[in-house]
């Protein structure tokens, strides 16, 4: 049986929200909706050497608070299982549904719903109630019998993804709303945004390579022109990431009062081929005001610049 895509966004919702789905019998699984290539709920696991096309996203790894089914009731939470193995994974033509949803989407939550426990219901967006990942050396379900047990420093722990590689996504390449992340040697090519984190634990991203523009044909629905060329925005002030060794390549919006270069290839422009919104830009970053300026937000080193528009 092949599960269509629904047009969720219609749902209700906004910005980072989607409304929640709640099963039926005319919808089994609620994340049925947001069909995707592989489709991952613990991340405990050897998940390497897979290749994902179209779908909601590529690789979507919703949060599980706890298990479901006849496994229920068991002491354990699913989605703060840290990873074995993820290596040499790739997706591409996809993240067109929604523009935080991504080739690697690590975000909605399936859950039981409030009203009736015996109903599943699926957040497809970022859900602040159920949707808080929190990988931790120490699985408090275990050492205090309470799966919310708080993750102290030097207990936390990182998600590790190596050698993953995107292209042609409508949308960022990975996109997580929480929990830390280790990214090793990653891969961007012909996307709206390279990464996207939300997350207040951080990223560390290591050898990056975020190819805005390849020059080929945007063979996607809708006009190019309207898709974002960006590299990795720096969204708010509780995260702290840390990017070394990244390699930008036309990024970011080309115009005669915005250049870093004369390369007459730099960035990327208006065209229908495969242009990009007049807005791109390898870096974004939050306003502050003069006032309250966070201590630490961000840190960079080696970081390189090919044919890019505005930084």
């Amino acid at each position: 049986h092949i599960h269509p895509v629904s047009n969720v966004i219609a749902h209700g919702g906004g910005g980072q929200q989607i409304n929640p789905f709640s099963q039926s019998k005319d919808l089994i699984l609620p994340a049925d909706v947001t069909a995707s290539g592989f489709y991952l709920t613990n991340l405990h696991n050897d998940i390497f050497g897979n290749a994902a096309s179209g779908g909601w996203a590529g690789f979507s790894i919703p949060m599980l608070n706890s298990p479901l089914g006849a496994h229920r009731d068991v002491n354990m939470r699913p989605g703060n299982r840290l990873t074995k193995i993820f290596d040499g994974n790739t997706a591409h033509s996809t993240g067109w549904w929604w523009s935080h949803a991504g080739a690697f989407y690590l975000g909605g939550a399936l859950y039981y719903s409030n009203t009736d426990s015996t109903l599943l219901e699926y957040n497809p967006g970022r859900d602040f109630k159920h949707g808080i990942r929190s990988p931790c050396l120490v699985d408090k379900c275990v050492s205090d019998n309470d799966c919310n047990g708080y993750c102290f420093e030097g207990e936390r722990a990182w998600l590790q993804f190596t050698n993953s590689k995107v292209f042609m996504t409508a949308s960022p390449g990975l996109n997580s709303w929480s929990g830390g992340m280790e990214i090793t040697n990653f891969e961007a090519h012909d996307v709206a945004l390279g990464l996207e984190s939300l997350s207040a634990t951080g990223f560390g991203i290591n050898n990056l390579l975020v190819e805005c523009r390849s020059g080929e044909e945007w063979v996607m629905p809708g006009n190019p022109s309207g898709v974002s060329a960006n590299g990795f925005f720096w969204y708010d002030t509780n995260q702290e990431h840390i990017i070394t060794a990244a390699l930008f390549r036309n990024c970011g919006f080309a115009s005669s009062n915005m250049f870093y270069e004369s390369s007459p290839t730099r960035g990327c422009n208006s065209n229908s081929f495969n242009g990009c919104t007049s807005s791109s830009s390898v870096w974004g970053f939050i306003t502050h005001s003069d006032q309250h300026t966070p201590e630490i937000m961000q840190a960079t080193h080696s970081i390189t610049y090919e044919d890019c528009g505005r930084r």
